[in-house]
């Protein structure tokens, strides 16, 4: 499995399984955010969290995908995608996701603005990746987001939705972030490569993606 950050809460998720490879793509933004969105990508499924210029520019992914923009169970391709509402505390839509694909289930957290419920904490137990959000100004701050990752309890953390040069929304840095966490347990890259036999077994790891 291959992971990689498009800035805000997109990603490209490159997995493989008996199908063959499929591309799930999360939260593809609008130009007006003020990032440019990649022109070539190609995906197999999309994921959309919420119904905003910043997650729900479907058509910027070419491919004919899967659209995934409400709660349910759903398997394609050989992947299989839990969406849960989880309504936001000022008053939007939100769906949280929980993919399954590699023997390696992940989380994406979307536009969360809160601690999550009981029932949420039940949808996501037993997550190895949780891809979750931190730059506040709309979207879980960084010690909130510490509290969230508490509450999940996952072995990879990738931080998202933080600042980033030209964007129109002005998020808080990664760097405060990583203090929260304690900065060395940050680890930079620009892809995050993971089978299931990579997973940290004891100690938590924390993954920030370059764009």
């Amino acid at each position: 499995m291959q992971i990689s950050w498009l800035g805000l809460s997109a990603f490209e998720i490159t997995m493989k399984n008996p199908q063959g490879e499929v591309v799930l793509v999360t939260d593809p933004y609008d130009n007006q955010t003020g990032l440019r969105f990649p022109k070539t990508l190609e995906g197999h499924i999309v994921l959309v969290s919420h119904d905003e210029p910043d997650a729900h520019a479907v058509s910027a992914v070419s491919g004919h995908p899967f659209v995934i923009d409400t709660p349910g169970e759903f398997e394609v391709r050989g992947v299989f995608v839990f969406g849960v509402g989880a309504p936001l505390k000022r008053g939007n839509g939100n769906v949280l996701y929980r993919i399954e694909a590699e023997g390696i289930s992940l989380a994406h957290l979307g536009a969360l603005d809160r601690e999550l419920t009981d029932e949420e904490l039940k949808r996501l137990s037993n997550i190895d990746i949780l891809m979750v959000p931190v730059g506040g100004a709309g979207v879980l701050a960084p010690s909130r987001a510490a509290e969230v990752i508490a509450q999940v309890e996952p072995r990879v953390v990738i931080p998202m939705t933080h600042f980033l040069p030209n964007l129109k929304t002005t998020y808080e840095t990664l760097a405060a972030f990583c203090k929260e966490m304690g900065a060395q347990k940050c680890q930079e890259m620009n892809k995050y490569k993971v089978s299931r036999k990579d997973l940290p077994e004891e100690e938590m790891q924390i993954i920030t993606l370059t764009r």
